[in-house]
């Protein structure tokens, strides 16, 4: 009847590291094979129930104590990069505290910025109309005759344009060629942009050459492609700087710099000079950064360096300070839009730590709840199965109600840790005097 299936030479072997203190949890499948035994049966309160109906209530029971009963000891530690933004973790729900750690390892608290946010900023025209940017360009290019004459291709080019990093108008090109050393010799209208050389085979055939085409576009990272066979639709990614050049110079290619006019063709779907059906929104936003370029304020030169008549009186009494913000600890928000966690210029470069709770029911690992707990879990599963059911007596939903909610307090104040020898040290303080 022992619940223990290892000899501690085996639990304490460090190849079992991964299991050490799970005595003191149960599996998500273990209660609700005991519910299965336990609580439904002939001449029990639920006499017949699928397993399903019990996973679900079982599962919507993990979710509902992870929130407030059960012990939250998921964490992430980082260092504020220089974006001052954290992403949040995969299975966030919310966060417990953050906290930066100091080069003493003690934990010292943030404070939400409260009175703050990271709103969709609308980029405006210089005579404050809404700017909606520009419709995305689209071309298409089509392979055809290529299998078993695959030497139409070589020599041959595509030039596309594309943003540069300095904001300038660009252009590119993929060149088709079976000899390696003829890669980067040929003449292109422009005379400029990279040039990117996709060797041929005898075996090429519309579709792998519209493959390997697509393949190295995409690996550019200006354009999106798709690709149906032979036809590749190509997508620009950003607005055209300069859309006149792009016009005039895209194009597919012969190896002399003439345009291609059989096997490998462009044509434009939507030049992309039409106004865009979306607001362009502006980033980062002002809001966001006037948050992330705001001086620090050392509260330890305080009085020297930013009290005013208004704020000291005669006797040093101080008015006007907010005590959340009377801290060096550093602040942050939370931008539920964008799953980001901002924070304040003073906590860059610095170590942070955020404690968080998720819904228990990310991996099938995560799913064991702590055994004060147990009792609790198989009167929500009860609970919430009789609830739904319509022959059920009021009065039996109502008794299972009642013994939820009693089980659920109970788990609370067990999982709360507190103990009467510390409790008891904390207390003796309060007789000190402060001299």
């Amino acid at each position: 009847m022992g619940l223990l299936s290892q000899t501690q030479n085996a639990y304490y072997d460090s190849s079992n590291s991964a299991n050490y203190g799970d005595y003191q949890f149960t599996t998500l499948e273990n209660i609700i094979n005991a519910f299965m035994f336990v609580y439904v049966g002939e001449n029990k309160i639920i006499s017949k129930i699928s397993r399903t109906d019990v996973q679900f209530h079982a599962m919507r029971a993990v979710q509902e104590l992870s929130y407030d009963v059960l012990k939250s000891f998921k964490s992430q530690e980082l260092e504020v990069p220089n974006t001052l933004s954290m992403i949040l973790p995969q299975d966030y729900v919310n966060y417990v505290k953050l906290v930066r750690i100091g080069t003493d390892g003690i934990e010292r608290p943030l404070y939400p910025a409260s009175k703050t946010s990271d709103p969709f900023a609308i980029t405006q025209n210089t005579d404050g109309t809404y700017d909606f940017g520009q419709q995305k360009r689209v071309v298409t290019v089509t392979f055809s005759s290529i299998t078993d004459n695959v030497s139409v291709l070589n020599g041959k080019f595509l030039t596309l344009g594309y943003k540069t990093a300095q904001g300038t108008q660009g252009l590119v090109h993929f060149r088709f060629e079976s000899s390696a050393d003829l890669l980067n010799e040929y003449t292109n209208p422009t005379g400029q942009g990279p040039v990117f050389g996709i060797d041929t085979d005898v075996s090429m055939t519309e579709t792998t050459a519209a493959t390997q085409l697509m393949e190295y576009i995409n690996d550019f990272g200006h354009h999106t492609v798709t690709q149906s066979g032979g036809l590749l639709t190509i997508t620009y990614n950003d607005d055209s700087v300069n859309t006149t050049t792009v016009t005039n110079t895209e194009n597919t290619y012969q190896s002399n710099g003439s345009v291609s006019s059989s096997n490998f063709d462009l044509d434009v779907i939507n030049a992309g000079t039409a106004a865009g059906d979306n607001i362009v929104e502006q980033v980062p936003s002002d809001t966001s950064q006037n948050f992330e370029n705001q001086t620090p304020v050392n509260y330890q030169l305080y009085d020297i360096n930013y009290t005013t008549d208004v704020e000291i009186s005669p006797q040093g009494r101080r008015y006007g300070l907010d005590p959340q913000y009377a801290q060096m600890n550093g602040s942050f928000f939370i931008d539920q839009l964008r799953g980001l966690i901002k924070f304040g210029s003073a906590l860059a470069g610095q170590t942070i730590t955020l404690h968080y709770v998720s819904d228990g029911l990310g991996t099938d690992s995560e799913m064991v709840v702590h055994k004060f707990c147990e009792e609790a879990c198989y009167k929500w599963i009860a609970y919430g199965i009789l609830s739904t059911r319509s022959n059920i007596p009021p009065f039996i939903v109502q008794r299972f109600k009642k013994e939820k909610f009693a089980e659920t307090r109970k788990a609370k104040i067990r999982l709360s840790n507190i103990k009467i020898e510390e409790f008891t040290q904390i207390l003796k303080g309060i007789g000190k005097q402060i001299k």
